[in-house]
């Protein structure tokens, strides 16, 4: 029976069950094998368009291949992985705004095929990637983003998804990526994705391998630097890049009239010309104690330069401690606070739904979110993550009937993280 047609408690119960016998070495050398659980749950006593509690989770499976172990072939890997989302978004049902308070949620539930590449590394630092992938995967991406569980960081800062519609896991497409390690700091990449996104909807399962059906394509570009604890007292990472996407997507404003949509009641109009961005990110150790006790301060920023989109500008800053009190030396203690700026067309956009539904004035064009969290490492595999959110001036896309602004929110969550390889020790 294929895998899709299994349930998500099922899966997880015979993962669980069948780890202790991959524990004790029945995994191929060359066979690296993930097994992950992540869910969210989330509550919002103040503020919103109403109060409540929903959750979400996904289950992800990754198994990558060493060809050069297995079989001889020379600096050659597959990784395959898929997921399977469940869930209710706290944001749109309850807040009524369109930056998800859970990381783990996404618009189309159920399996998906994520990733299915082939990696070729050559003696000279180049390598070659290419199969069915998602830009945000390789591009504008850091292991401190989600040590949260807000999407305006995790999975990758908010901004570019929504603009260029970049595909961003679990979503996936026809992509090739060319890398070059200048050396064990500095590298260059650059990728070129498929843009089409009805391999998005509900029964695709990322199983549509057609070709030639897409409506544009997106370009990646990205430079950086990096070290780690091998080679850095300090680790930092620094990176600067942008993407580029063909389809011009639609009007956040005007219909194909030139009218304004939400006083029509028309769809938006589609655009020509590209959409466009540019992103930076910084992370660096700032002090280092005993083993990986460590803290680190980061910074996130991204600028739409292409046609008009939702959001103008955003940026993020914050600092993730690893290494609390006495003997929790994995556990975290982690903060950021992050500004999305939406542009005018789109403020207007609000401004005119509003008056239509009988209000006036517009909702404001900064929306700031903060989260603490705590990270508590319960057991090899296992980490509680309760966390505190808080949303000032939550736009109301998803409340098209509001005729007033939206109470800023109180968020009240908890992530718990299980690995099983980690747990059981594959």
């Amino acid at each position: 029976m294929s895998i899709l047609r299994h349930t998500p408690l099922a899966l997880l119960l015979s993962a669980a069950l069948a780890a202790p016998a991959a524990a004790e070495g029945t995994v191929p050398k060359g066979v690296d094998l993930t097994l992950d659980f992540v869910g969210n749950v989330a509550s919002n006593p103040v503020g919103g368009v109403e109060q409540g509690t929903e959750g979400s989770y996904w289950i992800m499976a990754q198994s990558k291949f060493d060809l050069d172990e297995l079989f001889g072939v020379h600096n050659t890997d597959v990784d395959a992985q898929w997921a399977w989302f469940a869930g209710r978004n706290l944001a749109r049902e309850k807040i009524g705004n369109s930056i998800s308070a859970q990381q783990t949620w996404r618009p189309v539930a159920g399996g998906r095929l994520t990733r299915l590449t082939v990696r070729h590394r050559f003696d000279n630092g180049l390598s070659i990637t290419a199969g069915r992938a998602p830009v945000n995967s390789y591009f504008n991406n850091s292991a401190l983003n989600c040590v949260f569980m807000s999407n305006a960081m995790c999975l990758t800062p908010y901004g570019a998804i929504t603009d260029l519609g970049i595909t961003a896991f679990p979503n996936s497409s026809w992509a090739g990526i060319l890398r070059y390690d200048v050396n064990d700091r500095w590298y260059v990449q650059g990728g070129a994705f498929d843009y089409n996104n009805e391999l998005n909807k509900a029964g695709k399962n990322g199983l549509d391998f057609s070709v030639g059906e897409g409506t544009g394509t997106i370009t990646a570009y990205e430079a950086g630097y990096q070290t780690s604890f091998a080679n850095d007292r300090l680790p930092r990472t620094y990176r600067v890049g942008m993407y580029r996407n063909t389809d011009g997507g639609k009007s956040s404003y005007f219909d194909a009239n030139g009218n304004s949509a939400a006083l029509t009641g028309k769809p938006t109009a589609m655009q020509e010309g590209a959409r466009a961005g540019w992103y930076a990110m910084a992370d660096q150790t700032v002090w280092r104690g005993e083993g990986r006790r460590n803290l680190a301060l980061f910074a996130r920023a991204y600028v739409n330069t292409g046609n008009e989109a939702p959001v103008d500008q955003f940026a993020a800053v914050g600092f993730v401690k690893t290494g609390t009190f006495a003997g929790r030396d994995q556990d975290t203690l982690a903060m950021f606070v992050s500004n999305t700026h939406f542009s005018d067309e789109q403020i207007a956009f609000l401004r005119d739904r509003r008056a239509r539904n009988g209000g006036s004035g517009a909702p404001n064009a900064d929306e700031i979110i903060a989260e603490l969290s705590y990270g508590w490492a319960v057991h090899k595999g296992i980490r509680l993550m309760p966390n505190l959110q808080y949303v000032i001036n939550p736009d109301p896309i998803y409340a098209p009937t509001r005729t007033t602004d939206i109470p800023d929110a109180l968020i009240v969550g908890l992530r718990v993280d299980v690995h099983f390889a980690q747990l059981f020790g594959w």
